[in-house]
């Protein structure tokens, strides 16, 4: 299990909302038995076990984003690629202008490679607090990243019948957001739908998990998920267009820079 610290909370962008949103929203779990959860910590803690089954994940993903009158504004094309414990490369592959540049992260040294001009540039991360770090989306997968939801106090608000309803009360000064709402699914352990305040409780994103399946007989993870804005507009959509789990990915794959 991680840590957890205790602390003050601050409030968050829509930016960094709608990643904070789809984190945990990724990676889904079944459930070992039919008994049901009693617990807030046992409904998470049933969530974060099925990420050890993961070794690697290799993907092609494309990520739409919709301007206010709804019509995609930008869409852009990536490959992903993971090795646990703690290394990422992402690649993208469209639109043009960005095809070429990488994002490599190793632990907490991040390199970002600009085609445009042939350039490497160096991050150290130690000091960010997970609401600051890239591409949480896809690393929060990896083991040796710490989960965001760290920084809250989760409740199980309704243990009766129907999905798990969890309400988290940010309790560090690294956390994004005020309040985080979670719906799971009992028999699946998938959470269905996120919900993120900012500190005054307005909201900044609904996040909606969509089309499930067991990818390689590793574990169920999302392809789909659409990201909703205060007003009930679509804002995002990340979709996974190939999924491949636990292959053998070339370890160069993740070598820093010389």
């Amino acid at each position: 299990m991680r840590t957890r610290k205790h602390g003050t909370a601050v409030s968050g962008r829509w930016v960094v909302a709608l990643v904070g949103a789809l984190v945990g929203a990724v990676v889904v779990g079944c459930g070992a038995s039919g008994e049901r959860l009693t617990t807030a910590r046992a409904v998470l803690d049933a969530l974060e076990a099925k990420t050890a089954a993961i070794e690697t994940l290799d993907a092609r993903i494309t990520v739409t984003t919709y301007n206010a009158e709804g019509k995609a504004s930008l869409v852009q094309q990536m490959r992903l690629s993971l090795l646990q414990p703690e290394s990422m490369r992402q690649e993208y592959l469209a639109p043009d202008y960005f095809a070429g540049n990488l994002t490599l992260i190793v632990g907490k040294k991040l390199w970002t490679y600009i085609a445009a001009n042939a350039t490497w540039y160096t991050k150290d991360l130690s000091d960010l607090s997970p609401s600051e770090q890239p591409w949480l989306l896809f690393r929060q997968i990896l083991r040796g990243v710490r989960d965001e939801l760290d920084d809250y106090d989760f409740e199980l608000v309704d243990d009766a019948a129907g999905p798990y309803h969890l309400v988290g009360k940010a309790r560090t000064k690294d956390a994004a957001y005020g309040t985080i709402e979670l719906w799971v699914d009992p028999e699946l352990l998938v959470p269905t739908r996120r919900l993120l305040y900012d500190v005054d409780h307005r909201l900044l994103v609904d996040a909606r998990l969509l089309d499930v399946a067991v990818i390689d007989g590793v574990a169920p993870l999302a392809r789909r998920i659409e990201a909703y804005d205060e007003a009930g507009a679509l804002r995002n959509v990340i979709q996974y267009d190939s999924l491949v789990l636990n292959s053998a990915l070339d370890p160069a794959l993740f070598a820093p820079p010389g």
